[in-house]
């Protein structure tokens, strides 16, 4: 980790009784090959194991660096903003999950494609990852970007997992607020909407984070398009979709404003309010909304109609 002084990263993390690859994320955050200070700043979300006290033995060693913040269990949603919500003081910052590993050049391959976007706006950046299990041999990648990531795309589709998300401080202070995290489904998508709303993502093909995942899973991480695809097919069977809808909903709701002024919200209101079957039929054929490869698009439309999402 570097001693530089000019920019600050600041690495936020929610942990719930995750001792068992604790030290592996966090050592592999610790040692990133950086020109930043990188610190880390860890929300325990009411964990029942050793989570904390592996955390306090990295405070001992890493005073300045690392922080705990011992809290009440709420949920990995409403843990993440409220690490958001208390972050100040930052260039940069990451969002890490508790048990994957990344490699050394993570944080300074984002923050590089961060600083290229020349106008001062809200960037995120995401990239894929690999796929592995505990053996952390590579046997995939999350989904890489196919087409144009607009509204329309990204309303409906999040490819770009929170474990991979570094944001500038612009973006950060716009995810800050009165926001009512019962009505988010999944935090990452709701920051790689409003960074697409009012800024920009810059999206990286190659992976720069292990990912593991468990047998346990169903709704994990395909691998190639025809897992990918089965893997969408298991989310709309379990309701992800209807989910992701009551999302979709209150995103509008919130930012009726600048969808407006940027002319998509229309459209996402057609899409909240078809909710009787000829409605659903109709915007099922000529809806505008679309996933990143065509036949998981014809696959969403075939949820709406059938009403799953």
């Amino acid at each position: 980790m570097s001693n530089s002084t000019h920019k600050k990263i600041l690495v936020i993390m929610s942990t719930y009784n995750g001792e068992k690859h604790l030290r592996e994320q966090i050592d592999s955050i610790l040692n990133q090959k950086t020109d930043y200070e990188v610190h880390l700043c860890i929300r325990d979300d009411g964990s029942k194991d050793r989570t904390c006290d592996i955390v306090e033995e990295y405070i001992e060693k890493y005073t300045e660096e690392v922080k705990l913040i011992r809290g009440e269990n709420k949920g990995y949603n409403a843990s993440f903003f409220s690490l958001m919500q208390g972050a100040e003081g930052y260039d940069y910052y990451s969002i890490s999950d508790q048990d994957d590993v990344w490699l050394p050049d993570k944080l300074q391959i984002a923050c590089d494609a961060i600083d290229k976007v020349e106008e001062d706006i809200p960037v995120l950046y995401a990239s894929t990852s690999y796929l592995v299990h505990d053996d952390l041999v590579p046997y995939g990648t999350t989904r890489k970007k196919e087409r144009e990531m607009t509204m329309y795309n990204t309303i409906i589709q999040n490819i770009c997992p929170g474990h991979t998300q570094v944001m500038n401080n612009r973006l950060l202070e716009m995810l800050k607020g009165d926001i009512d995290t019962s009505r988010i489904y999944v935090y990452d998508s709701w920051i790689q909407n409003v960074a697409n709303l009012y800024g920009r993502i810059v999206f990286d093909n190659e992976p720069h984070t292990y990912y593991r995942q468990y047998e346990g899973n169903q709704l994990g991480s395909g691998v190639g398009k025809l897992g990918q695809l089965i893997a969408s097919i298991k989310r709309d069977e379990t309701n992800d979709g209807l989910k992701y809808r009551r999302q979709i909903d209150y995103f509008v709701e919130k930012n009726e404003g600048e969808l407006k002024k940027q002319g998509g919200l229309p459209e996402l209101q057609r899409f909240v309010s078809s909710k009787k079957l000829l409605q659903r039929f109709w915007y099922g054929i000529t809806g505008k909304l679309y996933r990143q490869n065509q036949l998981e698009t014809v696959l969403f439309r075939c949820a709406v109609i059938s009403g799953r999402y």
